[in-house]
């Protein structure tokens, strides 16, 4: 033979040797890597959960500081101003009419003032539960106390204490009727103690 050809089956037959000899080593490997594998999904589904608790505490803390007066807090935007900003731009969105707003002179109990509105709004009904899930996931803490939609064509009034009136349909264009919206809005600032 020549020694070309005696190294190519040297070569051959260390391969032959070398497989099997690294399968065998290589097989010791498996279930450390399949743990390490678990190991790092469970690493992942806590860094996932992390950012979600870290998201929500800031937004806890946003709350807090939105909602309290602190000592020499000098506000750069009256809190009235972020309110009527917030609704303007929720009654716009919803393609809502603001009517009127009425304010109250703000009541103080403990550390909490409480200031509250009353809200007039012309739009549809499904506007009106819109913008109640607006309000209900503001960053202010706010509470609507009562509320009265009326139906100008309908002789309809529904209020929350129930009163139910008789009923005629008056579509707006587009399908969808007028009502006109009652509601009244409390908003709270605490004070730190």
């Amino acid at each position: 033979m020549k020694s070309g050809e005696t190294l190519l089956v040297a070569m051959a037959i260390s391969a032959l040797g070398v497989i099997p000899a690294d399968y065998f080593y290589t097989s010791q490997f498996v279930p450390r890597f399949k743990e390490l594998e678990k190991e790092r999904i469970v690493t992942s589904n806590q860094l996932a959960t992390a950012k979600i608790v870290s998201e929500n505490l800031n937004h806890v803390r946003e709350l807090v500081y939105g909602n309290m007066e602190f000592a020499g807090q000098k506000d750069s935007v009256s809190y009235e101003s972020v309110l009527f900003d917030f609704l303007t731009s929720c009654v716009s969105d919803l393609k809502m009419r603001l009517v009127s707003v009425r304010p109250f002179t703000p009541t103080t109990l403990g550390r909490v003032t409480t200031y509250g509105y009353d809200i007039q709004l012309e739009g549809d009904f499904f506007s009106f539960g819109e913008l109640c899930s607006k309000l209900e996931n503001s960053r202010r803490v706010m509470a609507m106390t009562s509320f009265d939609v009326e139906d100008p064509g309908r002789e309809t009034t529904v209020s929350s204490n129930a009163k139910i009136g008789k009923a005629s349909a008056t579509p707006l264009s587009q399908g969808r009727h007028y009502v006109s919206i009652k509601f009244h809005l409390d908003t709270f600032r605490v004070k730190k103690g």
